[in-house]
């Protein structure tokens, strides 16, 4: 039986290699420290991905979320109490309820009202970015540090209503939700994160019940679409944390990934300085080639068939989208080359099926304006120490990507 170590440290520095090797085994590799079995080959992780009550995210995501707390939920599965409910999001639910939330939830980020925050974001990329090119005359400046971390996160606070100088205690809570899939996995240091995370949003949603303001968190919790009735209170907290932390990260992750990609590709970043509308097309192959996001899980309602090898019900699965991203029979034999003319449509960077990513459109703007203001106002990024990666079998990413920065 094939097996899939995921807290081998060069798999996490690296995974690709080990992708490939699970790609040409004709079985599912099993995960032994997460009781799971590994989906990794393209045609597979489509075809879960598109049958999502056969292939469970809330016996998947949400029971491994709902390892850091004991909430108790009732036979409905909306109510919900206390930390718990962190694990009843989104990301880890399924029809009727994932319906009726992501119905509820969509109308804040429909293209017109993402494309509306289109000037705000570049206000705060030239700031930050004004910021870093004054830290990096003499190597002193952090892309992550400086720029991939601090954008996202004010841009996030900023839709829901919350002071963006709460940054550092966001950036804590994201650690914290990260540690937790990670090398050294720390529970309880993520069960005392949620713990803060849902006093703090239900404390902004009591208020805003009370004192609506033009903010994503009073449009939820003021309306209801269709007639049904709003989000609950623990739906509502499970949906800020899970924009938070994942909306933050994505970005923070994806915008760190494609700078690491230039430093070992100059001829990408020239061909981007020349013509910056590429710059899209860049970050599009990015998410094919080195997304952010290498996995979520699944859990099994029933016996079934995935690519030819039974899995019984009630079985975890890990469902590889970096490595269905890289798979030679979609993307041919050139799967592990970053190419800036393949225009992958059907990546699944962002998921795919009734679960691709809410925020995406937000993230895609948030990457192609950072990357824009940073071409626009420097003339060179040269490395000046070491890139430290994340440690994560979940996500995957820079912590560290130490710059020199010539302005333009």
């Amino acid at each position: 039986m094939t097996t899939f170590e995921v807290f081998d440290p060069a798999v996490l520095a690296d995974p690709h290699a080990e992708y490939a090797r699970l790609r040409a085994e004709p079985g599912l590799a099993y995960v032994p420290l997460l009781d799971a079995w590994a989906v990794s080959r393209y045609a597979d992780v489509t075809a879960v991905l598109r049958e999502p009550l056969l292939f469970s995210s809330a016996r998947g995501m949400g029971d491994m979320m709902s390892m850091v707390g004991d909430a108790p939920i009732s036979e409905d599965g909306r109510e919900m109490s206390g930390p718990g409910s962190l694990g009843r999001s989104l990301i880890a639910s399924d029809p009727p309820i994932h319906t009726t939330m992501r119905r509820l939830v969509n109308r804040g980020f429909t293209p017109r009202v993402i494309g509306d925050y289109e000037p705000r974001v570049r206000e705060i990329a030239e700031q930050f970015v004004d910021e870093m090119i004054d830290k990096g005359a003499d190597g002193g400046a952090d892309l992550v540090r400086d720029l991939s971390y601090p954008l996202p996160v004010t841009v996030i606070a900023e839709m829901l209503g919350i002071p963006a100088e709460r940054k550092e205690q966001f950036k804590r809570w994201s650690d914290a939700a990260v540690a937790a899939f990670s090398l050294a996995p720390d529970a309880e240091r993520f069960r005392v994160a949620a713990e803060e995370m849902f006093e703090f949003f239900v404390e902004v949603i009591e208020d805003r019940q009370k004192n609506p303001k033009d903010d994503l968190v009073s449009m939820l919790v003021t309306r209801g679409a269709d007639g049904e009735e709003p989000l609950t209170v623990d739906e509502l907290v499970g949906f800020c944390v899970l924009l938070l932390i994942a909306g933050n990260e994505t970005t923070t992750n994806l915008i760190g990934n494609w700078m690491r990609m230039l430093v070992d590709r100059p001829d990408v970043e020239s061909a981007l300085r020349d013509d910056p509308s590429k710059i899209a097309a860049s970050f599009e192959e990015q998410l094919r080639y080195d997304g952010p996001v290498q996995s979520l899980f699944r859990g099994t309602t029933a016996p079934t068939d995935i690519g030819g090898n039974a899995v019984d019900a009630g079985a975890r699965l890990m469902v590889l989208f970096a490595a269905a991203n890289r798979d030679e029979a979609k993307w041919g034999a050139d799967a592990d080359t970053f190419r800036l003319d393949r225009q992958p449509t059907d990546h699944v960077g962002f998921g795919h099926g009734i679960h691709l990513c809410l925020g995406a459109p937000l993230a895609r703007l948030e990457a192609r304006v950072t990357a824009e203001v940073l071409f626009e106002r420097t003339s060179a990024l040269e490395l000046s120490g070491d890139i430290v990666g994340t440690q994560s079998f979940l996500l995957r990413g820079c912590t560290q990507i130490p710059l020199t920065v010539k302005p333009a």
